[in-house]
């Protein structure tokens, strides 16, 4: 069974195009444009941060392969206030390091996107728990949502049924197991994973795991990866989520998502 698609309200909300000659406190400057097939806009901050592009083809190509949403499989690079980032709905953050504070203008504009229906997934990579990184995260987070910390979304969140039922988020490393988020509405427009799910989602120019998952089985713990990321992107698209996951079983025994 496949996910309608008129009911990706979310994705509707990207609406009616960039009204770039508009002033920038104006809320039609920025409501996201129509995009037709869904790729990934991977966030440079600089210093901090890191590119995995092929961690999200290979995602993007794992969720035409299992639903009926319709991809370009590929990450662009952009800068937090590029105009740009408004035809894309669903962003990356990968953190690597400390990272810098946001400027104004990044601020306001990522705040507008994240308004008017952007997503936007902070992956830490560094698979360490670093305070250093965790502090900076928080310190990014703070700016964009002075009056709404992060906070540990509950195990029956949408999130976690809006495609495959899990039972807790897996990335190359399980350490924490949980997924935070900040609430905006009835969404949560940013959600933030300390375990690197682009480190087990990534893939080198063969086609072959680049970095191994721990504790493991390899196999399966990237097969979860995969099916959080699946999870991830159904929820950013949409607002009426699955409850019964009899297609899920259906879809394995097809062996088209072990």
């Amino acid at each position: 069974m496949r996910e309608r698609r008129g009911s990706w309200s979310r994705r509707r909300v990207l609406g009616a195009g960039l009204g770039l000659g508009v002033t920038l406190m104006s809320p039609k400057a920025h409501a996201l444009g129509d995009v037709s097939q869904l790729d990934i806009a991977e966030l440079q901050l600089g210093s901090g941060t890191r590119s995995r592009p092929n961690a999200w083809v290979n995602l993007l190509f794992e969720t035409m392969q299992t639903t009926s949403v319709e991809c370009e499989p590929r990450a662009v690079l952009l800068a937090p206030d590029d105009p740009a980032l408004f035809a894309h709905p669903f962003s990356v953050l990968l953190v690597s390091g400390a990272l810098p504070a946001l400027s104004d203008r990044e601020r306001e504009q990522l705040q507008r996107y994240l308004m008017y229906g952007g997503f936007l997934l902070i992956d830490d990579t560094t698979g360490l728990s670093s305070p250093e990184v965790d502090t900076s995260v928080r310190r990014l987070v703070a700016q964009l949502f002075p009056t709404r910390p992060l906070a540990v979304l509950p195990a029956d969140h949408s999130v976690y049924r809006s495609f495959f039922l899990l039972k807790r988020p897996m990335g190359r490393v399980v350490s924490r197991g949980v997924i935070e988020g900040v609430p905006q509405g009835s969404m949560h427009p940013l959600l933030y994973f300390r375990d690197d799910l682009s480190g087990a989602l990534d893939r080198d120019a063969a086609g072959l795991p680049v970095l191994p998952c721990t504790p493991g089985p390899d196999r399966e713990q990237r097969r979860e990866a995969v099916k959080l990321g699946i999870n991830l992107i159904l929820y950013a698209l949409t607002s009426n989520y699955k409850q019964d996951q009899a297609h899920v079983r259906e879809l394995m025994r097809a062996g088209r998502l072990e």
